[in-house]
């Protein structure tokens, strides 16, 4: 490169960067993103440089998510969540952790003997990520946002057996931003979204992301009706199961929710 060159290269570079800061400058605003990473759950929230990422799906399709959504001169994301150990909430964590410095790290700590299982915990170690295993009633803050712990009733430590299933364990928030209330509830079944509305009062929630991809044993109309949510949306891919299911689809309709797929569209909500 001649010198010429290199000075315009420089100038041209000194035109470019401020409109790169400009386009790419987070917003103020809380934003809801629904990650499309097929048949799993991986849900980022930001707020200016704040990103909380909720699960990773079941590959490194969240990667491309985390790119299109925070400015690339960010490489740190303050809070990872962990739902629940299954692959399909778990796997994209892996790459995650490798790529962006995370501070901290809410996790059930149910360990299952599954390869990504071991990867992940691997790199928790290997990074020193501190993992904290929440209760109902715990309240995290962070840059304005509030989660509240739903679910489990109690900390969830140690190997998975029979009576310790993964799903039913699902670490379930609820997020309460201003006048914005968000209900993330992992894969739990009817049974334990019972328990939820048993314990908790509800005004109306904005936000509802469905359990378990719509799964007919999730979802259950009594819980709809309690927590009337205004939008509900639904990570879901090509898979064998039916999801999201037909009975789950009338549920949502018949309390008046709107519902958003991933499977059908980009799913971003600025508050």
């Amino acid at each position: 490169m001649t010198k010429k060159q290199f000075f315009l290269f420089l100038f041209i570079s000194i035109l470019i960067l401020p409109f790169l800061f400009l386009v790419f400058w987070p917003s103020q605003k809380l934003v809801f993103i629904v990650c499309n990473v097929g048949q799993g759950d991986a849900l980022l929230i930001t707020r200016g440089f704040t990103q909380i990422l909720i699960d990773g799906g079941p590959n490194d399709k969240v990667l491309d998510c985390l790119t299109e959504n925070i400015p690339f001169w960010d490489r740190t994301i303050e809070l990872v969540v962990n739902t629940h150990p299954d692959k399909d909430h778990l796997a994209g964590l892996v790459e995650v952790v490798k790529r962006y410095q995370v501070k901290q790290i809410l996790a059930n700590s149910l360990m299952v003997d599954t390869q990504v299982f071991k990867d992940f915990q691997e790199q928790i170690l290997e990074q020193e990520i501190p993992v904290y295993s929440p209760k109902k009633g715990e309240r995290i803050k962070i840059a304005g946002l509030e989660f509240k712990t739903l679910w489990p009733t109690q900390q969830v430590l140690g190997a998975a057996t029979l009576k310790q299933k993964t799903n039913e364990n699902s670490i379930v928030l609820h997020l309460q931003y201003q006048d914005f209330d968000a209900i993330l509830t992992g894969d739990i079944t009817s049974k334990e979204e019972g328990q939820i509305i048993q314990d908790y009062q509800f005004q109306d929630i904005e936000v509802l992301k469905v359990a378990h991809h719509g799964s007919k044993y999730s979802s259950s109309r009594e819980f709809l009706e309690k927590i009337n949510p205004g939008i509900a949306v639904i990570s879901v891919g090509k898979n064998s199961w039916g999801h999201p299911t037909k009975e789950v689809l009338e549920r949502l309709q018949s309390v008046g929710s709107q519902i958003l797929r991933t499977d059908e569209q980009k799913i971003k909500l600025k508050i």
